[in-house]
């Protein structure tokens, strides 16, 4: 995003300078207490199967459930010595979706200090990465993992309906700007469904007038832009709530073997049902399948009320939590690999209960332990449902 690299090199410069300007300097206030979870016992990689820690990329698109690979990465440089903790999401146990392994690592390794699995405010499993910064030292984190993905529900989504109808830092849903737009978006036919159809097609008729400022619901209908798909997403929030609609958004990372920053979709409510699409057109079906995209952080209303503070490494307008957190001045964002992800399919097939079962107990033992199996591993490499459930058999023999 050409907005995102602007902002970037505001801030570095910033930083360079002291961070002395307003907005390159992050309040520590109010942070959540990282001291607390759990410290992921990370194995040596030379222990681990490459294709599990490096997964190849391939030009396929995920076409049904099965096993999903996805990869991300982030550099920074830090600007002073001192120590850091950066935060970063990770694939999510949601809806049809549950993680079958996770691998984290950091260049240089004396860099690093600790890994650990947190969730927060009673929502988004998140990774914090603790640093030992040294003066102009650049840092590389990666990590890969491999997802199961189901065909139904896996995780009943708990999301109370009623808490996502209020407008927000970034969704301004009671603006007048965006209920006159809501009125004229309104379908005939009164369904949501349709509705939602008519947001997607008015994003993707979109025309820039000016370069946006900001990725919030207002600052992309004053740009024209539609090419954030951020942006776009807190729009649609920002529409479907002007019609007393709840929805939020939700970061992912589409299996298409398409190398992204990250990705947002939303997901809205409608009879008592939580319904995914994508205003941004990226796949265009409504509802969106559950293997079209992988997870990796609801939003919370707190997550878009922070959303236009000012933050080291993200655009104003991006909900908290959602791409990578910078702790405090002094680190920042780097060269053109910054922040991204790719995910790609591994292997397709009809996922039974049994298959889920297993995996749920296998991923929801790693958050209490952070120490990953032998069962994980070798799963992570299954091509078929039968290599998938052995690996499985096979550990507890």
């Amino acid at each position: 995003m050409r907005l995102r690299y602007l902002i970037i090199w505001i801030v570095v410069i910033c930083v360079m300078i002291g961070a002395s300007v307003v907005g390159c300097k992050q309040k520590e206030s109010g942070r959540q207490d990282t001291s607390q979870g759990v410290v992921i016992d990370q194995p040596d990689k030379e222990t681990l199967p490459n294709e599990v820690t490096s997964p190849s990329s391939s030009s396929t698109t995920m076409k049904s459930p099965g096993i999903a690979a996805v990869m991300g990465g982030t550099h920074i440089k830090a600007f002073k010595s001192d120590t850091y903790e950066v935060l970063l999401p990770m694939p999510q146990l949601a809806d049809s979706q549950v993680p079958i392994y996770y691998y984290i690592s950091t260049k240089p390794e004396q860099s690093l200090l600790e890994y650990r699995l947190q969730r927060r405010d009673e929502s988004n499993v998140v990774v914090y990465v603790k640093l030992k910064g040294i003066k102009n030292e650049e840092i590389q984190i990666d990590w890969s993992s491999f997802v199961l993905i189901a065909g139904k529900t896996i995780a009943e989504n708990h999301a109370g309906p009623a808490e996502y109808l209020s407008a927000t830092a970034c969704v301004q849903s009671e603006d007048k700007q965006v209920t006159e737009l809501a009125a004229k978006l309104w379908p005939e036919s009164g369904k949501v469904n349709d509705y939602a159809k008519n947001i997607q097609s008015f994003v993707r008729n979109m025309k820039q007038k000016e370069q946006p400022r900001n990725i919030d619901a207002l600052g992309i209908l004053k740009s024209g832009g539609n090419w954030i798909c951020t942006a776009n997403a807190n729009l649609a929030s920002a529409l479907l709530r002007a019609k007393d609609i709840p929805c939020r958004s939700i970061a992912v990372i589409p299996p298409i073997s398409q190398r992204l920053e990250m990705h947002r979709i939303v997901e809205y409510c409608d009879n008592g049902n939580w319904v995914q699409f994508d205003p941004s057109f990226l796949q265009a079906d409504i509802p969106l399948k559950s293997w079209q995209n992988i997870i990796v952080a609801k939003t919370t209303i707190a997550d878009e009320n922070k959303a236009m503070k000012p933050r080291m490494s993200v655009s104003l307008g991006c909900p908290y939590g959602q791409e990578f957190e910078i702790s405090k001045a002094g680190l920042s964002v780097w060269g053109n690999d910054f922040f991204w992800t790719i995910g790609r399919p591994v292997a397709e097939f009809e996922v039974s209960d049994e298959a889920v079962k297993l995996t749920v107990e296998e991923w929801n033992r790693y958050l209490k332990s952070g120490v990953l199996s032998p069962t994980q591993i070798k799963a992570a490499s299954a091509g078929n449902l039968e290599q998938y459930i052995k690996a499985f058999h096979a550990a507890a023999k």
